[in-house]
C-alpha cells in the first residue's frame, strides 16, 4: 500500500524548487514533504486520520532559516521588567513605585531601558525631561531598594546607550565622585558639585559599563537564560522561523540551556550553534581545540533538532573592551556570547590552529573584508576550508576584487540586510554609488554563486523585515535607496532567507525547499511576497508555523 498523508495543507505554494514551481496543496508524512501538487492529487493522497487545512488566500513558503539569530539575546529581554509607554520622569517613578511594593526590601529592582522597543533610538527624547531619572528621583520611588534602568544592547539600535540608577545601587557598587571607567566612552555623569548623578552613557557599541563599574548589579542566571530561550522561541515561530543558526557564538552556559531542552524534547527551534570560547592565548585556544574539542569538528555533534560545530573567532575589536571582559570571562550581559578582541595577527594564528584540529570557523568580517580575505587566502593554502564550510558573516563593505577572493576560496557567507543597510545605514550614504551596491552584497554574492544566508540579528528578529531590507534597500533616517545596484529580486531574497542557512550546516538536502523527502518546516504567509509591492514585503504576516510537520504557532 503508498504511503498516506498525516495532513495535508491547501494554500499557494512557493516550493522553491529551482524552477519556479507553484503548487495548489502540501502532503505530509512523517515529518516530511510526501509531494507537492494539486489540490485534488494532494487530497487523494488522505488516508483515514489524514488532517486537511485550508490556506486558501495564504501563501506557504519553506520555514526561514535565520542564519544570525541571536535567540536567546531576545530571550534575555523578555526577563526584566519594561517601561514601555512610560512618557515622563514621574511615570518611570510610578512604574519603580509599583515595583518596589513587590519586591522584597533590600532586593533589586532591575528594568529594561527607556524608550521605545525594539531599538530604543534616541532613548532620552522619549521622556518630556529629554533625560533618565537620577539618582534622586529614582531614591523618591524607592528608597529602600537598589534600583538600576539598564541601557539596551549597543546593537539593537545604536549608541548612545543610556542607564540609571539610585543611591542605595551607585552605594552597592561603590560608586562615587572618584570613580573612573576604564572604558573613555564611558561617562558617568555628575552634578555641579562633582556628585554622581546615578545616570551614564556609553557612546560605544559594545556595553562595558556592568562588566567594568557594577559588580553588584545582578546577571542572568543559567536558568533565566534558559527560560528565556523558552520565551524567545515562541516569538520567533510567530515570525515563520523554524530555524535558527547562532554562528556569532555562544558561550558554553547558553550551549547549555539549549542543550538540556533539546533533551527534554522541549526544542521546537531547529538550532545549529557554534562555540564561543573563553581562551585568553594561544596557549589555551591550542589546547581547548586539540583537548576538549574533537566532537565539534567536521559536522559537530546533535541532531536535525539541535547540533554544535565549530568555533566563533572574532577580528579586530577594542582592546579597552577586552581588557575589561578579561576580568571576569563568565560575563556575558544581554550578548550570550563571549568578547573577543584579536589583532589580524592572532586572528590568523587561531584560524591556523582551527585549520589544523579540523574546525569550522566563523567570524564576524563587517567592513573589513579587505583585511580578512587575504588571511583566509593564506590559511586556504593549508587547509580547505571551503570543503569544511567555514563561514565569513555579517559583512557590510565590500569591494569586487574582494567578493571575487570569496567566491575563490569556497567559504560560506552570511548578511544582515537590516543592520547595515537599513538601521546603521548612515555611515554609508557618503559611498559613491559602486560602493553603495557592494554594501551587504546580497545580490552580487548570489549570483557569484557564493553560498549566501542573511539573519536578522535579533533586531527586529522578522525575516520579513530582513526580506523587505534586501529587496528595498532603504535606509532608517532618510529614505534613500543605499545602492540600486544592489536590490534583490523577491524570490532571491527568500531563498537566501530560507535555502541559504541550510547550507551553513550541510542540510541543503534536508530543508529550504517543499519538495517531496524534505523536512516539513512552512510557514504559512498573509500574501504571496512574490506578488506584492516592494514596500508591502514587512507588512506580511505569518498566520501559522510548522516544524517536522508540527505545528508550534497557529492552526493547532
Amino acid at each position: 500500500m503508498s504511503l498516506r498523508a498525516d495532513q495535508v495543507l491547501l494554500g499557494n505554494v512557493l516550493t522553491l524548487d529551482g524552477n519556479g514551481s507553484r503548487a495548489e496543496a502540501v502532503a505530509i508524512a512523517n515529518g516530511r514533504v510526501l509531494a507537492t501538487g494539486t489540490r485534488q492529487a494532494m487530497l487523494e493522497l488522505r488516508g483515514p486520520h489524514t488532517a486537511v487545512s485550508d490556506f486558501t488566500g495564504s501563501t506557504l513558503v519553506p520555514g526561514f532559516n535565520d542564519a544570525h539569530a541571536h535567540m536567546d539575546t531576545l530571550g534575555t529581554r523578555q526577563l526584566r521588567p519594561t517601561l514601555e509607554g512610560a512618557r515622563s520622569i514621574a511615570e518611570v517613578q510610578d512604574r519603580i513605585r509599583v515595583l518596589a511594593r513587590s519586591t522584597p526590601r533590600g532586593e533589586w529592582i532591575v528594568t529594561m531601558p527607556v524608550g521605545n522597543p525594539p531599538y530604543y533610538f534616541d532613548a532620552p527624547a522619549t521622556l518630556a525631561e529629554g533625560r533618565l531619572p537620577n539618582r534622586h528621583e529614582l531614591d523618591a520611588a524607592a528608597p529602600e531598594h537598589p534600583v538600576y534602568i539598564l541601557a539596551p544592547g549597543g546593537y539593537w539600535g545604536e549608541p548612545p546607550c543610556h542607564s540609571a540608577m539610585n543611591s542605595l545601587a551607585l552605594q552597592r557598587n561603590g560608586i562615587t565622585r572618584d570613580t573612573v571607567p576604564s572604558n573613555p566612552n564611558t561617562v558617568i555623569e555628575k552634578d555641579e558639585r562633582g556628585e554622581p548623578l546615578g545616570t551614564f552613557v556609553e557612546k560605544s557599541y559594545v556595553n562595558t559599563l556592568e562588566a567594568d563599574l557594577l559588580p553588584a548589579v545582578p546577571r542572568f542566571t543559567y536558568e533565566q537564560r534558559r527560560d528565556g530561550i523558552r520565551q524567545a522561541m515562541d516569538l520567533y515561530h510567530r515570525m515563520g522561523t523554524t530555524s535558527i543558526y547562532e554562528g556569532h557564538g555562544s558561550a558554553p552556559e547558553v550551549i547549555a540551556a539549549y542543550r538540556e531542552l533539546w533533551e527534554r524534547g522541549d526544542l521546537t527551534m531547529r538550532t545549529a550553534m557554534v562555540l564561543s570560547p573563553r581562551w585568553r592565548s594561544l596557549e589555551d585556544a591550542a589546547a581547548a581545540m586539540r583537548d576538549w574539542m574533537p566532537t565539534m569538528r567536521g559536522r559537530g555533534m546533535g541532531d536535525a533538532m539541535f547540533r554544535v560545530s565549530g568555533v566563533f573567532i572574532a577580528h579586530g575589536g577594542d582592546p579597552c573592551v577586552a581588557r575589561i571582559q578579561q576580568r571576569d570571562l563568565a560575563y556575558m550581559g544581554w550578548s550570550g556570547y563571549v568578547q573577543q578582541v584579536n589583532s589580524t595577527e592572532d586572528f590568523e594564528a587561531l584560524c591556523m590552529l582551527a585549520g589544523e584540529y579540523d574546525l569550522r570557523m566563523h567570524t564576524i568580517v563587517s567592513d573589513k573584508l579587505a583585511k580578512v580575505a587575504p588571511v583566509m587566502e593564506r590559511v586556504a593554502r593549508r587547509f580547505p576550508i571551503g570543503e569544511r564550510r567555514w563561514v565569513l558573516e555579517h559583512i557590510s563593505r565590500s569591494a569586487p576584487e574582494e567578493l571575487a577572493t570569496v567566491r575563490r576560496l569556497g567559504v560560506a557567507t552570511t548578511l544582515i540586510p537590516a543592520q547595515y543597510v537599513w538601521k546603521h545605514g548612515t555611515p554609508f550614504l557618503r559611498f559613491g554609488e559602486q560602493e553603495m551596491d557592494h554594501l551587504s552584497p546580497a545580490k552580487q554574492l548570489f549570483e557569484m554563486g557564493v553560498p549566501v544566508a542573511a539573519g536578522t540579528d535579533a533586531v527586529p528578529y522578522n525575516p520579513l523585515f530582513c526580506l523587505w531590507s534586501m529587496v528595498t534597500r532603504r535606509e532608517r533616517t532618510t529614505g534613500r535607496v543605499m545602492g540600486e545596484g544592489g536590490k534583490v529580486p523577491p524570490e532571491t531574497a527568500l531563498r537566501i532567507l530560507t535555502q541559504g542557512g541550510a547550507y551553513l550546516t550541510f542540510e541543503e538536502n534536508e530543508k529550504g525547499r517543499l519538495v517531496a523527502g524534505q523536512h516539513a518546516d512552512i510557514a504559512v504567509l498573509s500574501a504571496d511576497p512574490l506578488e506584492v509591492q516592494p514596500d508591502a514585503l514587512r507588512d506580511i504576516t505569518c498566520r501559522a508555523t510548522m516544524v517536522a510537520g508540527r505545528w508550534v504557532h497557529g492552526a493547532q
